[in-house]
């Protein structure tokens, strides 16, 4: 197995060297200078002397504005010639595989693969190993590991408590993962112990690669640290109980000084969304063609609304809204219910959501909202016509270009609120490729439940859901102002989405509210009721 090791300066590279480590990987700066060009050349020809492979971290969204400077970069990254090169941006996958052949790509942990029909779709995309994205069991990885022959990497004790991929605090609040609430407390003994044991269990499982954030220890214990993640990896599988024996009793007597002090700094303030601007004018060749979709919390809040509500539904697929929909099924129609599919499912999981997928197929339900890249496979395997949520990341012309070749059909809307965060992005992709919220409680990240304890930002509360922990905006965000633009840019269809927000169940907004309906003649007919 590789030990690879995050690093961020000179020193903590000299002491991965010295611990003759398998790799060293280091992050690609947003706007990197000559002095960081320099330093990153620097590093690589040190871990080439020493026979240990160099990987470049480029796990950062790449938006419209930036696309000419990005084409730059990556000449530059090629010019580098990195051992590999971890990337979450699909708009840069697709060009450095048509520019640059000969670079090695892996999928960042933040591209958000935590399933084998993401990992299939990652080959397919011309990745050579997949970061699988964290948090996740050892049973779901060994899982994954019988499904595909991708190398696999996964990163332990990351500066993340959440799944990164699912995270959109920055984009919709100015939190970066330094000032964020889920950024992983200062390492202890305990918390180190317990990575030291998943490291355990990972050997076993034929993991290509695990990396450790060597950011996170002081430089005079990541050697140490170093050397007992080595340990355990070099003991025969008999012997690693009595290894991590000893690990503890090492760590232990490490206490304190495995902690960083406290940064000089303090994160700046909350980024407030400024009120929406005045629209602008339609494009010339704009459709106009435009829809409204409302969400509903659950099967019963969809059955309620589907009495009054004419346009499509949208609805979570879970066991117990799919098994109320297959009771009631005969009383709906394909085109009136769309399935939002789940975020991060784990493969222990997945053979509920293929089987749903299938019989819904049969039954001419092929319009699924994905938020993850595993759920696009699964979806497009389904024959499924795909509409990709903000969590996809696509942010320029080249990732949409990119997600239209894995089926996705339409891409939400970024985060923003006024027209001219999207009008760049609008300009330069073709007409009808993009849906949007009108109005939701927007989720700004995903979580283990345990997360649930720590203490939000100001503007957010966490909601259960099972198996998750979900940091929401409390209040909704409503772009109702600017739906006559929405319109006028061919984004369709625009989302209501109740879940999440305080608006009494069961009942369609006063805003959207129709004229009453009965059913149709054919409804009549058929025995049915109105949806």
């Amino acid at each position: 197995m590789e030990l690879v090791v995050h690093i961020q300066d000179q020193e903590t590279l000299a002491t991965a060297l010295d611990q003759a480590v398998g790799g060293v990987a280091a992050s690609l700066p947003r706007a990197p200078d000559s002095r960081a060009w320099h330093e990153l050349q620097a590093w690589r020809a040190a871990a080439r002397r020493r026979g240990v492979k160099f990987f470049l971290t480029w796990d950062w969204l790449v938006r419209e504005p930036e696309l000419p400077g990005a084409a730059d970069l990556l000449e530059a990254v090629a010019g580098l010639d990195p051992d590999g090169v971890q990337l979450r941006d699909l708009g840069l996958v697709r060009e450095a595989r048509r520019r640059y052949p000969h670079l090695t790509l892996q999928a960042a942990g933040n591209l958000g693969i935590h399933n084998s029909p993401g990992v299939r779709l990652a080959a397919s995309l011309g990745f050579t190993r997949v970061v699988v994205a964290e948090p996740i069991s050892l049973k779901d990885l060994a899982l994954i590991r019988r499904q595909t022959t991708m190398p696999l990497a996964v990163t332990l004790a990351g500066p993340c408590q959440g799944y990164p991929g699912l995270c959109l605090l920055e984009e919709y609040l100015g939190i970066n993962c330094a000032a964020c609430c889920l950024a992983r407390p200062a390492v202890t003994p305990e918390t180190l112990m317990a990575s030291l044991e998943t490291f355990s269990g990972l050997c076993q499982l034929d993991v290509e690669a695990v990396q450790i954030a060597g950011e996170l220890f002081p430089p005079a214990s990541l050697a140490q640290v170093i050397g007992l993640y080595q340990t355990v990896a070099a003991a025969a599988p008999m012997e690693r109980p009595r290894v991590l024996a000893a690990a503890r009793q090492v760590l232990e007597a490490l206490g304190d000084t495995l902690r960083l002090p406290p940064p000089e700094t303090s994160p700046g303030p909350l980024r407030h969304p400024p009120a929406p601007s005045r629209p602008r004018p339609a494009r010339p060749g704009s459709s106009g063609r435009h829809r409204l979709w409302l969400e509903a919390r659950d099967y019963p809040e969809a059955a309620a609304l589907a009495r009054e509500w004419r346009e499509p539904l949208l609805l979570a697929l879970t066991p117990d809204n799919y098994a109320a929909f297959l009771q009631e099924h005969r009383r709906w129609g394909p085109r009136r219910l769309i399935w939002r599919l789940p975020a991060a499912i784990p493969e222990s999981a997945l053979a509920f959501y293929q089987k749903a997928l299938e019989t819904l197929g049969q039954g001419g339900y092929n319009r699924f909202v994905a938020g993850d890249w595993g759920a696009v496979a699964l979806a497009a395997a389904a024959g499924g016509r795909i509409y990709g949520d903000q969590t996809l990341g696509l942010r320029n012309s080249w990732s949409l270009q990119a997600a239209r070749e894995c089926k996705v059909t339409r891409s939400c809307l970024p985060p923003g609120q006024q027209p001219e965060h999207w009008q760049e992005l609008l300009a330069a992709a073709p007409s009808g490729s993009f849906w949007g919220y009108l109005y939701h409680g927007a989720t700004l990240a995903v979580c283990p439940p345990a997360a649930a304890d720590l203490t939000p930002p100001a503007p957010l509360h966490w909601i259960a859901e099972p198996g998750k922990a979900l940091l929401v905006l409390k209040a909704p965000v409503n772009l109702r102002d600017l739906e006559n633009w929405f319109r006028q840019q061919a984004i369709s269809p625009l989302v209501v989405s109740l879940p999440h927000s305080p608006r009494p169940r069961g009942q369609v907004p006063a805003w959207l509210a129709p004229p009453p309906r009965g059913p149709s003649s054919r409804e009549k007919i058929a025995g049915r009721g109105p949806f």
